[in-house]
């Protein structure tokens, strides 16, 4: 069995692996971290289980824990001032904050307008898109997860962008308000969100760092938070190179995600609905429409499984030579 610990087990990432983790069938939780002391009971949500640690524990980067990994779930900018001391011990990492999913330095500060501390480990950082990158997972000690926005549009572009198919495209997102943590945030009040739709960040967020170094093209990016729980549904409106058939883009896609077993590629059959995705690790991608030089590409994730702990575990899975899917739930909870 693999013992593995989280650190920032509270929060609702964090949370989501001990969640998922506790039904894993080659995996022990041996402990659960907070980076200061914390009166949070963990067990309060998880019922009448002995297998869990009941409290956090506060995390000590330069101690030797006997842990095959760490799953660390801190808010943005907390991870790169402890990870040198972290990247020395034996056991694996995977970081599910932003601070090492950027190749570039300058990209980082400019982006979260914070200097990197701990820049020369961001090369050995490999980026957590299991779908394509998952040869390097293998063999890393350090996998950064991508950001939640980043897998639903990446898996949308890279296909096409892998070809130099782009010309333009407009990305319409949308995201449930367990995607922005559990920060409070005027915006993400109760009152301010219940029954609105609102935009925000418009070709400014963060995530758009990561499409720049995954899946280039020129495109405007427009987030929207919508007041559901979780969910995140991106419509992609491609303006293409050159004349496209329908089946010539989906072989495309076909072919990109033949091995990739939480990746279903549907084609003019169904209105994308995150309903079909919410409590799985699924990523399902709609080829919607293809006319002369335009494409319509529509995918929809749960942003806190595919999002982010399902496949943060996900990577675990190939990081130990286990079956991608194991422990993780690959259907939809219809409710």
């Amino acid at each position: 069995m693999l013992k593995v610990a989280i650190l920032g087990a509270s929060g609702f990432t964090g949370f989501e692996c001990v969640r998922l983790l506790q039904f894993h069938p080659d995996v022990t939780i041996t402990h659960l971290f907070a980076l200061r002391e914390s009166d949070t009971d963990i067990y309060r949500y998880l019922g009448e289980t002995n297998s869990i640690p009941k409290t956090c524990d506060v995390f000590n980067p330069t101690q030797s824990y006997e842990i095959d990994c760490l799953i660390i779930a801190l808010p943005h900018t907390h991870v790169h001032p402890i990870m040198a001391d972290i990247i020395k011990q034996s056991y694996k990492i995977i970081d599910l904050s932003a601070d090492f999913r950027l190749q570039s330095e300058q990209r980082y500060k400019t982006h979260y307008q914070n200097d990197h501390s701990c820049k020369e480990i961001l090369n050995n950082a490999v980026y957590g898109l299991n779908e394509f990158y998952s040869d390097k997972i293998k063999t890393s000690q350090l996998v950064a997860n991508p950001g939640c926005y980043a897998i639903a549009t990446i898996l949308s572009l890279k296909p096409l962008t892998d070809q130099n198919l782009i010309k333009h495209a407009v990305i319409d997102a949308k995201s449930g308000v367990s995607g922005a943590g559990k920060a409070l945030k005027e915006n993400f009040l109760y009152a301010n969100a219940n029954e609105h739709l609102s935009a925000y960040q418009t070709n400014q967020h963060r995530h758009m760092a990561e499409f720049e170094e995954n899946c280039p093209c020129p495109m405007i990016f427009s987030p929207h938070l919508v007041p559901m729980n979780r969910g995140i549904l991106v419509s992609s409106y491609i303006e293409l190179n050159n004349k496209q058939t329908i089946d010539s883009i989906a072989k495309y896609y076909q072919s990109a995600y033949e091995y990739a077993p939480c990746v279903s590629i549907s084609i003019q059959k169904t209105l994308p609905s995150t309903q079909d995705v919410v409590g799985s690790n699924m990523a399902n991608i709609t080829i919607n429409q293809v006319s002369d030089n335009h494409a319509i590409i529509i995918t929809v994730i749960d942003n806190l499984i595919k999002g982010a702990g399902g496949n943060a575990i996900q990577s675990m899975n190939l990081m130990f030579g286990l079956p991608e899917t194991a422990g993780l739930p690959l259907v939809a909870q219809r409710v």
